[in-house]
């Protein structure tokens, strides 16, 4: 009893915490929206008597201050259907957990402490429970961080338009009109239906770094080409903030995917000026099909649960929610399987890969300073990390020598597999000379990048390669660095290789 008794305390304790977190965030979010409420009411009233007085000479001003009216009731309507989409997700959230905590100390109620393997069973709890809560404090920090952004957008009463100022385009109660209805369509009629939901990326250090004029221009031109790549049947909607929706009517998720890669690419590639500068921007996309189980909430849950996954993986790319778990839109290439020098019937490499990156299809040493020096410019730009690691086989030139041309190439592959087994859809390997790699983890900062190096360093140890009569044990050395600001794309691969250990003798098991 003593491990249900643990479980349900910890469970009770968390509970009476997110019940405490959850009645603050409403407390102070009535208290922000009525305060600033009141204060817009009070200068929208002051701001029409002095337009009535100075009627004559001030008529342009008076429009200015119409437009700039409008757009903040904008905001102050999003804000509000947000701040009430957390709600509801927090109740999800604190749910979900309750009945996972349920289920666990239920499992150890039942369990016979004297019995063999009930320490792991114990242990296997723990460590559901520490990833649960893990997950739960991540969510409601992203929650706490929306609401304090939302709180600056709250300026005067809500807006009963259904036109979004500022992007043209349907604002969020036209979405939540629109989506209701097509999932009702879809209930009745069994019409397909899906929803795309994404953010443009690091949005509030853009407008912190540029301005919020920027900011705003970055959010027309964003609709504005959302507008343009979507389908008519399409509604692209302003979600909230930097958030934009798309709803698909008669859309499945083959073709829903095909629209956030499309969609994501037109963002990517829109240069926008402003004030003499050219700004770029990314998105991080999110799609889910409405299923039976599912209501406009879910629905809404769902997409935003695949953007959360994109931003996980790096931003810039589109996850889809297949009701259990979140996937990348673009499923990786699978290469072809490496030829093997030399086997028998009991000699195998340990450990190899199934699949094989060819060395050939690697892009060279001035390929990758190109794409470098584009990633290197992008972190400047919007503040994002980016790292490097340089890495070096072993004693590869005597390897060569001893065992052939042939014996090289299949070392080179396998070890190339090995890095690209490891890392992201979005980062780079390259090919260098002499038994070299370069690895660009955009989004990623050095101790991240170590933390890849070492997977990587782990594998390739564990390897065995049969070369003959003898099995040949791989080494390698690497270097991390990260991105500097006075950095170009061959300072920082001179910093990692420099970074590297003079290599030692590499290991061989006869």
């Amino acid at each position: 009893m003593l491990p249900t008794l643990a479980v349900s305390t910890g469970a009770l304790l968390i509970d009476v915490s997110l019940a405490l977190i959850a009645l603050t965030i409403g407390f102070f979010s009535a208290l922000w929206y009525v305060r600033f409420t009141s204060e817009s009411s009070q200068n929208t009233s002051e701001d029409a008597k002095n337009t009535t007085q100075d009627h004559d000479g001030e008529n342009a001003e008076a429009a200015s201050e119409k437009e700039e009216a409008a757009l903040q009731a904008e905001r102050v309507d999003m804000v509000s259907l947000q701040l009430q989409d957390l709600a509801k997700n927090m109740a999800i959230d604190v749910g979900e957990h309750n009945s996972l905590m349920t289920d666990i100390s239920s499992n150890l109620g039942e369990l016979d402490l004297e019995t063999a393997g009930s320490g792991t069973a114990v242990a296997e709890a723990l460590t559901q429970i520490f990833a649960a809560n893990s997950k739960l404090q991540d969510r409601l920090a992203d929650a706490e961080k929306k609401i304090q952004n939302q709180a600056e957008e709250i300026r005067v009463k809500q807006s009963e338009a259904r036109t979004d100022a500022l992007t043209s385009l349907a604002n969020r109660r036209a979405f939540d009109d629109v989506l209701a209805k097509n999932v009702t369509s879809f209930k009745s009629e069994s019409r397909p239906l899906s929803l795309m939901i994404f953010d443009v990326d690091h949005f509030k250090k853009f407008n912190d770094t540029h301005g919020h004029q920027a900011g705003d221009e970055v959010l027309r031109r964003v609709g504005s080409t959302i507008a343009k790549v979507v389908k008519s049947t399409d509604i692209p909607c302003r979600y909230g903030g930097e958030e934009f929706a798309l709803v698909m009517p008669n859309t499945k998720i083959p073709q829903a995917k095909l629209a956030a890669e499309r969609v994501r690419k037109a963002i990517e590639e829109l240069t926008i000026p402003f004030e003499g500068k050219s700004l770029k921007v990314t998105a991080s996309m999110g799609i889910a099909e409405v299923t039976a189980s599912d209501d406009e909430t879910k629905l809404v849950r769902r997409a935003d649960d695949a953007v959360y996954a994109a931003k996980e993986a790096g931003r810039n790319c589109g996850y889809w929610h297949d009701e259990s778990q979140c996937l990348p839109v673009i499923n990786p290439v699978t290469p072809k399987a490496a030829p093997a020098v030399s086997e028998t019937k009991h000699e195998k490499a340990e450990a190899a890969p199934s699949n094989s990156v060819g060395l050939k299809s690697l892009p060279d040493r001035a390929v990758f300073l190109g794409e470098l020096n584009r990633r290197i410019s992008e972190s400047h730009r919007f503040g994002v990390s980016l790292s490097v690691i340089h890495i070096r086989v072993k004693e590869y030139a005597n390897l060569e020598k001893e065992y052939g041309d042939a014996a090289g190439q299949l070392i080179l592959d396998l070890v190339a597999q090995f890095i690209r087994n490891t890392l992201r859809d979005m980062d780079l390997l390259g090919k260098l000379e002499l038994g070299e790699f370069i690895v660009m983890l955009p989004g990623s900062s050095r101790r991240e990048a170590m933390l890849v190096g070492s997977r990587v360093q782990t594998a390739i140890a564990n390897c065995v390669i049969p070369l003959g009569d003898q099995q040949l044990r791989l080494e390698i050395q690497q270097g991390v660095t990260d991105v500097k600001p006075d950095d170009e794309a061959q300072t920082l691969m001179d910093r990692a290789e420099q970074t590297a250990e003079l290599p030692e003798e590499t290991v061989l098991a006869v």
